[in-house]
C-alpha cells in the first residue's frame, strides 16, 4: 500500500488545498483491506477543463504481481480461519471454502481486467460505474467507500490488533492452554487507541514512514512463512488428526456457507486495486491478466497452506473458537515464547495495515474535498501549513473509524465489510455485462475480454453472497446490513441536491456559514470518441480563482508520493 515518504514541507505560511494531480500520477490507490477510490473529479487544469492524469507506465509483470500479492495478504489470514471453521464445522470444508474464495476472487479480478483495459482512466470502480450507470452511482460508490468500506476495514483491522495485544496482556504462562476472557470494553478501547495513534503518527511523524512501513510488511511475511513451515513440520510428525476425516461434522445449513465465504473473502480483498493505477502498467493488455492469474493463485495457495498448518498443529475446537489462531499455533509449537512471538508479528502487521488504510483514506478525503466537494466541505482538503499533512482529513477518518469500532467485534465488522465490498463488486461487474450491450459502449475497444457467461456467473454468485448473510442473520442480526444499505443510499439524495439540483441544496443549507456549491464538473461519460469536457464559464472562473489563491506546494506532493509499498489491512 502506498505510504507517504518522509520529507520536509517547503511551505510554512498558509494552509493549501490538497490537489489530486500529482497524487494520481504517482500512486496506485489501495484498499486496506479496503480500497479507497480516487475522487470523482479528474485533474483540473487552469483553463477549467478536466485533464486526465498522464502517469508513465513503469510496472511490468513482476512489479504488478508484487503489488497485487502485497495488497491482498493482510490481517485476515491471522483472524478469519477461526470464524470460517466455526461456521462450516470441519477442517476439509473450511479448506474448500478458502479455495472457492480464491477462485471467486480470481474470477472477479479477471472481470476487472476487461474493465481496466477498456477504460484506462485511473479511478477503478468510480470510472466503471460512471460509465455503465451514470455519475450518480459513481459518486455513491465514493461516498460508500469513505463512510463504509474503508472505515469498517480500518475498524476491523484495529480490532485484530486489539485482540492480539490483549491476548498477550491476559496470557497466563501457568495456564497456557486456557483462552483468556477479555473485557469487551477493553477490546474496543485498545482498537480505538490504535486508530488514533496512527492518526497522530500521520499528522506529526512524516519522517518515520519508510522504515516503519518496511518493518510492518516484513513482520507479515515472516509470520506467514513461519506458520507454513511449522505446519509442514507437524504434518511430518503425524499431525493429520483433523485431516483424516476432514469433512466429518460439516454444517448442513446452506446459509452457513455464504457467511463463511464472506469471512474468507475478507482476507482476499485487494485483488481489484491494480485497476486504480492501470495507467502505470506497461502493456496492460498482456500484463494485467497474467499478473492477476499468478497473484490470485499464489495467494490462494499461501492461504490454504496456512490453514493446513493451523489444522495440523491445533485441535479443531481451538481453531474454531479463536480469533487469534496464529498465537495459539505459536503456543503449541514453540511454547510461551512462540505465543508472544506470533502475537507480536501480527500486532506489527495489523498496525501497519491500519497505518496504510488511514493514510490512503485521508488522501481520498482531502482530494474529494479539494477537487469536487460534493460530500465533504473544502476545509478538509487543506494541508497543514508547517507539516504538509492533511490533518483535518486524518481527524475525519479517525472519527468515522472510531464510530465503527463501537458496535462490534472482528467477525461482526468483517461481515459488514465484505457485504459492502461485494455488493459493489457485483454492481460493477453487472455494469460490465450492461456495457457489452449498451449502444454507447458496445463498440468500445476491449483489448482483453472475459467470456461473458463467466461474468454473468460471477454476478449470480455475488447475489447469493449478498442475500445469504441477510437471511442467515435473522431478525436480530440483519440490522447491521441494513445500516450499511441506508448509509450507502444516503449518497443518492446528497448527489441530487449537490450536483443534479444544486439550487435545492442552497435553499436547504445555504444559511450555514461553511456551505459552498460543489466544485465538481458535469462529467461527460467516456465514449468511443470521448473528449475531456469543459467547465461552464462560472466553474472555470471559480477554479481559476481557487487555483491562484491556493497553489499546491509541489515539493510536498513530490515527497509525499515517491515512496510506494505493498501493504494491506
Amino acid at each position: 500500500m502506498d505510504q507517504e515518504k518522509p520529507g520536509e514541507t517547503a511551505s510554512n505560511t498558509t494552509s493549501v488545498n490538497y490537489a489530486a494531480g500529482k497524487d494520481m500520477r504517482r500512486r496506485s490507490m489501495t484498499s486496506i483491506e479496503s480500497a479507497p477510490s480516487p475522487t470523482a473529479a479528474s485533474l483540473r487544469s487552469a483553463n477549467g477543463t478536466v485533464a486526465e492524469p498522464l502517469p508513465e507506465p513503469h510496472m511490468g509483470l513482476l512489479s504488478s504481481c508484487n503489488m497485487i500479492v502485497g495488497l491482498i495478504i493482510g490481517s485476515g489470514i491471522f483472524a478469519s480461519p477461526g470464524p470460517v471453521t466455526l461456521k462450516v464445522g470441519a477442517a476439509g470444508t473450511s479448506l474448500v471454502i478458502w479455495s472457492i474464495a480464491g477462485v471467486l476472487s480470481y474470477l472477479g479480478a479477471m472481470c476487472y481486467a476487461e474493465l481496466g483495459t477498456m477504460i484506462t482512466k485511473s479511478g477503478g470502480e468510480y470510472q466503471y460505474l460512471n460509465q455503465a450507470y451514470g455519475l450518480c452511482l459513481g459518486l455513491t460508490f465514493t461516498w460508500s467507500n469513505l463512510l463504509l468500506t474503508n472505515a469498517i476495514g480500518t475498524a476491523s483491522i484495529s480490532t485484530v490488533f486489539a485482540q492480539y495485544i490483549l491476548q498477550m496482556a491476559y496470557f497466563d504462562p501457568e495456564h497456557p492452554d486456557a483462552i483468556p476472557e477479555m473485557p469487551d470494553y477493553a477490546l474496543k478501547l485498545v482498537a480505538i487507541a490504535c486508530i488514533w495513534t496512527v492518526v497522530a503518527f500521520n499528522c506529526f511523524a512524516r519522517k518515520a514512514g519508510t522504515w516503519v512501513q518496511n518493518i510492518f510488511t516484513a513482520a507479515k511475511l515472516i509470520a506467514l512463512a513461519m506458520i507454513i513451515i511449522i505446519g509442514f513440520i507437524w504434518l511430518g510428525k503425524g499431525g493429520v488428526h483433523n485431516l483424516e476425516n476432514a469433512f466429518e461434522g460439516s454444517s448442513t445449513n446452506g446459509l452457513d456457507y455464504g457467511t463463511s465465504l464472506y469471512l474468507a473473502l475478507f482476507s482476499y480483498n485487494g485483488w481489484n486495486n491494480l485497476n486504480y493505477g492501470i495507467a502505470e502498467v506497461k502493456n496492460p493488455k498482456k500484463v494485467l491478466p497474467v499478473a492477476i492469474t499468478i497473484s490470485c493463485f499464489l495467494v490462494t495457495g499461501i492461504y490454504v497452506l496456512a490453514n493446513i498448518a493451523y489444522f495440523a498443529t491445533l485441535p479443531l475446537a481451538t481453531v474454531a473458537n479463536s480469533e487469534t489462531v496464529a498465537m495459539q499455533l505459536g503456543l503449541v509449537s514453540m511454547g510461551n515464547a512462540g505465543a508472544y512471538f506470533f502475537a507480536l508479528m501480527v500486532v506489527l502487521s495489523t498496525f501497519g495495515a491500519v497505518n496504510g488504510n488511514v493514510w490512503a483514506a485521508s488522501r481520498l478525503v482531502a482530494t474529494c474535498a479539494a477537487e469536487d466537494s460534493v460530500f465533504i466541505p473544502p476545509y478538509f482538503g487543506k494541508l497543514h501549513s508547517g507539516r504538509g499533512t492533511p490533518v483535518a482529513a486524518l481527524i475525519m477518518v479517525g472519527i468515522i473509524a472510531t464510530i465503527w469500532c463501537i458496535p462490534g467485534n472482528f467477525t461482526y465488522l468483517a461481515k459488514m465489510y465484505s457485504f459492502t465490498g461485494w455488493l459493489f463488486y457485483g454492481i460493477t461487474i453487472a455494469g460490465l455485462v450492461v456495457m457489452r450491450f449498451k449502444k454507447s459502449t458496445k463498440d468500445m475497444e476491449r483489448p482483453f475480454k472475459i467470456w461473458l457467461p463467466l461474468a454473468v456467473f460471477f454476478v449470480i454468485i455475488d447475489c447469493y453472497l449478498v442475500v445469504a448473510p441477510l437471511v442467515d442473520a435473522g431478525s436480530a442480526g440483519v440490522y447491521q446490513y441494513i445500516i450499511c444499505i441506508i448509509v450507502g443510499l444516503l449518497g443518492i439524495p446528497l448527489w441530487y441536491i449537490r450536483v443534479k439540483k444544486p439550487e435545492i441544496g442552497r435553499r436547504l443549507f445555504g444559511w450555514l456559514p461553511f456551505y459552498e456549491d460543489a466544485k465538481i464538473l458535469r462529467h461527460k461519460r467516456i465514449g468511443t470518441t470521448a473528449t475531456p469536457p469543459t467547465a461552464t464559464e462560472n466553474e472555470s472562473d471559480s477554479f481559476k480563482e481557487t487555483n491562484s489563491n491556493n497553489m499546491v506546494d509541489e515539493k510536498v506532493l513530490d515527497e509525499d508520493h515517491q515512496h510506494s509499498t505493498s501493504n494491506k489491512n
